[in-house]
């Protein structure tokens, strides 16, 4: 009786185990590939900071922060919708609002990043949390700045949420890919 009792409790934890494997490993194995063209330029979002220099224009302070809606309130102009757009964009759309109104007749606008919003690393790392992001960051890069790996976790791939076009787009990743502002990065344990 006990022997009988031993092998099944031995086949109920092989079975159990070979069903977490195959979760884990499903965790990533159903998400596609992040593609590079998704971090071909980057496009604002509420929370990022701009530096904003309009020359003929006064300013007290050139830093502008996208509010939730998408805008900034520049002076003389006021709101100009700036999310989802890259830098020269935001520069035209600038321009475009001193020309439509009348107040500068060739206004030269030169917008460059300040603050970005920051990106967060969980799971398998030593620190996980929120981090301040910085220009060409990959996801070795990330995982170091959050502590590195633990020694449980699955090294070489992780899952990368981003937002695309207003929707959350889930993707698998290597170390080697760049991250955005605003990215969330899943470093998933490994069970064997």
């Amino acid at each position: 009786m006990i022997r009988w009792t031993r092998n099944l409790v031995r086949a109920l934890a092989c079975m159990l185990g070979v069903a977490l494997l195959a979760a884990c490993s499903s965790s990533l194995d159903g998400l596609p590939r992040m593609a590079s063209a998704d971090t071909a330029e980057y496009r604002m979002q509420p929370g990022d900071e701009l530096l904003v220099t309009v020359q003929g224009v006064e300013q007290a302070n050139p830093s502008y922060t996208i509010d939730s809606s998408g805008m900034i309130s520049l002076p003389l102009l006021q709101e100009v919708e700036v999310a989802g757009l890259g830098m020269r964009e935001i520069e035209s759309r600038i321009a475009e609002g001193y020309r439509s109104r009348e107040l500068l007749t060739n206004p030269i606008v030169s917008v460059q990043m300040g603050a970005l919003r920051p990106f967060y690393v969980i799971g398998e790392v030593k620190s996980p949390g929120e981090i301040t992001y910085r220009q060409g960051m990959t996801v070795l890069s990330a995982i170091s700045a959050a502590g590195g790996y633990t020694y449980r976790a699955h090294e070489g791939e992780v899952e990368v949420v981003r937002n695309v076009d207003g929707r959350e787009v889930r993707a698998r990743a290597s170390e080697d890919t760049p991250i955005m502002p605003g990215d969330r990065i899943r470093v998933y344990e490994r069970w064997f």
